[in-house]
């Protein structure tokens, strides 16, 4: 059965249009596009997907991506432009349902079964998005197990926030020069404040006195202090660990966010970023000890996880979130206005990424809206923001007049060693986006349909339920029932469409009202 694909609809940004273009004008087996966090890699992707199913190049797009929580964020996205992508398909189903154009899996999944997904791709044309596809070098099981899979897929689309290195895992149908990627198509920080696409962002950066143990003897240091690299990460995890060093760095980003909030944005939130799960804990405790605030908190084996960043997303009066990885990349909360990077991680990659959770633009909020996030003074973190500043102060040499230059480019030193760096700053507004569409990406667009997958949810928690209830009053087991109902309806309910779905669901009604039969 065909799936109805619908006209596209969705302005694009001018970087996405020119990328689009490129893509359409040079075909390939493979496109590596690297875009700075918030300048919307996702609708990109979703065009070439769109014009790849429009032309028939490809009768399915299976995306790739690092967690659960970004599977439902891309089957959404997808589904505001009508392309439908199933977010739940398991290895076990091995292809989606016949009224999807797709699903979005991970690369665990991947990693788990590369059979199913090479089987896949050779019975039926496919497109593969790979998001963030940096994340396959982090062991070459993960790279061996992309090329067996994806090997025969008729395109490959690779996304990435920052460029990356091969290190001693070359990542799969990307190349590479002197160790390093090679985008076919780059949009930068510089590019995003020209464009006016991200906020401004500053760090503040604190010192203080550490010691520690290590090899038997007393270390004392502070950020100034000159140490070998395993000393310098010594020195960190000591601090982030150290309730008297940790503690007036939340105290004062919560004094700043509570600014925000009271002056500028109502709804600002805050994230911390921690070293595992059990520090995550720690600092949320730590967050209620000190300003009377309870944090959210989400790490990777909690199963509500996903629906914890959901919640603090959309309800404002929730202040803090405490996190692990779960929102280094691809989330998108735009009120996120005040953060602490409070992680031992020191890459420029993963710190770039923290960066860009802050840095959407929004509507109806003052510009320029700053953000901060806040520091240790660790040699390593203060050159990465400084290489941002960098970036930044190059392009407000060109868009901006020195008195407001000058806004940005002034330090400050408080009596409580409190020393901020400023960094990137991302300004202006959106250009050209309507109120209620803080992405500036759906001008002129009405509301989104809602997508299939989350159709799908409702109808499948209403069988459920009718299943339990059906169970129970006609003393039916459940195996019976969904025997019964796959010979009826010509599916399991985890492949069905929506009319099968709605199928069941008019069975199970009449078998709650007037009892199980197997009659047809």
């Amino acid at each position: 059965m065909a799936v109805t694909l619908a006209p596209w609809k969705a302005v694009l940004r001018d970087w996405q249009a020119r990328a689009v273009a490129d893509v359409v004008a040079q075909p390939r087996e493979d496109y590596l596009v690297t875009a700075t966090p918030a300048a919307g890699k996702t609708r990109f992707a979703l065009r070439i997907a769109h014009q790849y199913l429009a032309d028939r190049a490809a009768s399915r797009v299976l995306v790739i991506c690092p967690t659960n929580h970004l599977r439902t964020q891309w089957a959404s996205a997808a589904g505001q432009v009508g392309i439908q992508l199933d977010p739940a398909l398991s290895n076990e189903q091995a292809c989606e349902a016949r009224d999807y154009h797709g699903a979005v899996v991970t690369y665990q999944q991947v990693c788990l079964a590369p059979e199913v997904f090479r089987r896949a791709c050779r019975s039926r044309k496919t497109l593969v998005i790979l998001d963030e596809l940096h994340h396959a070098g982090d062991g070459k099981d993960w790279g061996k197990a992309l090329r067996e899979s994806f090997g025969e897929a008729v395109f490959r689309l690779a996304l990435s926030g920052t460029p990356f290195r091969s290190d001693n895992n070359p990542i799969p149908f990307v190349r590479y020069e002197q160790g390093e990627s090679q985008a076919d198509f780059t949009y930068g920080y510089s590019h995003s404040i020209r464009d006016g696409v991200c906020r401004p962002i500053l760090f503040p950066s604190y010192e203080g006195e550490l010691t520690w143990l290590s090899d038997g003897r007393e270390h004392r240091a502070t950020f100034e202090d000159g140490l070998t690299f395993e000393r310098q990460r010594e020195r960190l995890k000591t601090a982030l660990l150290q309730e008297t060093w940790l503690g007036p760095v939340l105290s004062d980003a919560h004094a700043e966010l509570q600014r925000l909030r009271k002056q500028e944005q109502a709804d600002a939130g805050g994230l911390i970023v921690t070293m595992n799960q059990e520090h995550a804990r720690q600092v949320a405790d730590l967050v209620l000890k000190l300003t009377g605030t309870r944090a959210l908190v989400a790490v990777s084996d909690d199963p509500s996880a996903s629906k914890t960043i959901e919640t603090f997303a959309h309800h404002k009066q929730q202040q803090w979130l405490v996190a692990v990885n779960m929102v280094s990349e691809g989330v998108d909360i735009p009120r996120l206005r005040v953060g602490v990077y409070a992680t031992n991680v020191l890459t420029e990659m993963y710190f770039r990424q923290v960066v860009g959770r802050f840095v959407r633009m929004q509507d109806k909020v003052p510009k320029p809206q700053r953000a901060w996030l806040y520091l240790p003074k660790d040699a390593t973190l203060v050159h990465y923001a400084k290489r941002i500043k960098v970036e930044r102060d190059h392009v407000l040499e060109e868009i901006m007049p020195s008195v407001q230059r000058t806004l940005f480019g002034t330090a400050a030193t408080s009596l409580k060693e409190y020393i901020p760096l400023n960094g990137v700053a991302r300004l202006d507004a959106l250009i050209g986006a309507d109120e209620g569409d803080p992405a500036g990406e759906g001008k002129g667009q009405p509301e989104p349909a809602v997508a299939l997958h989350d159709q799908k949810n409702t109808l499948r928690d209403k069988h459920r339920s009718l299943v339990g209830a059906v169970a129970r009053k006609c003393g039916v087991d459940h195996r019976q029932l969904n025997a019964e109902l796959i010979k009826r309806t010509g599916g399991r309910v985890d492949q069905a469409t929506i009319p099968q779905l709605e199928r069941r669901i008019a069975l199970l009604e009449k078998w709650r009202d007037s009892g199980f039969d197997k009659k047809r």
